[in-house]
């Protein structure tokens, strides 16, 4: 992302999601722009709930799959 960019996301961010001025997001330094975008953020997932982050899924071993299905696979091939 170019410098532009970035600039031009925070400007949004400032304007669309947090409803501040023109002139005011111009005028807030960067750390606070990011600091009242989480604050935001916080909020919302505290009104609408927020998705958390899906556990990941461990590989299925073969040890497991026998353990899980062993039985059930034997029974099927008799």
């Amino acid at each position: 992302m170019s410098h532009a960019e970035f600039f031009a996301s925070l400007f949004r961010y400032a304007t669309g999601w947090l409803g501040w001025p023109p002139a005011v997001a111009l005028a807030t330094p960067i750390p606070q722009i990011e600091a009242a975008m989480e604050g935001r953020i916080d909020m919302l997932k505290a009104i609408f709930g927020g998705a958390e982050k899906e556990k990941p899924v461990a590989d299925l071993t073969p040890m497991a799959f026998d353990a899980v299905f062993g039985t059930v696979a034997q029974a099927n091939r008799t």
